[in-house]
């Protein structure tokens, strides 16, 4: 997440099938609705963003 191409790039927040909470770059996703395990790989858990929660613009 500390990857300067990363800051400011816009995360929105997404549930998988299971109900897990991610934080999904915008520009990965089709449908941040309906997120398929391919685009889920680009994303980040949400227990772990914690940390790195100042270098993260998430959206809604």
């Amino acid at each position: 997440m500390s990857d300067e191409s990363v800051r400011g790039k816009p995360f929105v927040r997404v549930k998988d099938a299971a109900g897990n909470d991610w934080l999904c770059p915008l520009d990965a996703l089709l449908d941040p609705k309906d997120a398929s395990e391919d685009e889920l790989n680009s994303c980040v858990d949400d227990a772990t963003v914690g940390r790195y929660a100042g270098d993260i613009k998430v959206v809604d």
